[in-house]
């Protein structure tokens, strides 16, 4: 079972810029399965996906300004160019925790420019905080957040962490911590 840990920060070389809040979501962090880049995975197929640990926050100028985060069910289909910005390969990335893990296949999507995909009562877990706090969601043993293996049919084979505000118009952060 390989471990990755997943950063929206562009200082790994992977994704696009960090997209600004707005008042409707952005999606952070995208993993699942996706049959557009099975290619790039090698021999395996799909996995079961599980989150398990995540940081939330900001890294603008501190104000008071309410932010909600949410993880939701998403489909990754044969084109999930509408999560802009692609998929990455976690085959040919940086997020594994342990380099001796080569062989993990988790399609992932940082910092998505455009919103596709979410099912509707698909959220999974909901935090609304201040913008000058930081938190990190540990979850029990046995209450992973998990996504099936499988590609876009029959349903969500994916999760994206996502934020908002109505007031605060800089930049999220998310790391998540995750296996297959």
């Amino acid at each position: 079972m390989a471990n990755l840990t997943i950063t929206n920060s562009t200082a790994m070389g992977a994704g696009n810029t960090q997209q600004n809040c707005t008042s409707t979501y952005k999606t952070l962090i995208v993993t699942g399965n996706s049959s557009a880049t099975t290619a790039t995975f090698g021999a395996g197929g799909y996995r079961r996906g599980q989150w398990f640990d995540w940081n939330i926050g900001t890294n603008g100028t501190p104000a008071d300004n309410f932010l909600e985060f949410d993880i939701c069910l998403v489909t990754l289909g044969t084109t999930p160019a509408g999560i802009t910005g692609t998929l990455i390969s976690s085959l040919s990335s940086n997020f594994g925790t342990d380099l001796a893990d080569f062989n993990y296949q988790a399609a992932i999507s940082i910092n998505s420019t455009a919103e596709v995909g979410i099912g509707a009562l698909t959220e999974r877990w909901y935090l609304g905080i201040n913008q000058r706090a930081s938190y990190r969601l540990v979850v029990n043993p046995g209450s992973n957040l998990i996504y099936p293996a499988n590609s876009s049919n029959p349903g969500p084979n994916g999760l994206a962490l996502r934020c908002r505000s109505g007031g605060y118009t800089s930049t999220a952060t998310a790391t998540v911590w995750m296996s297959e």
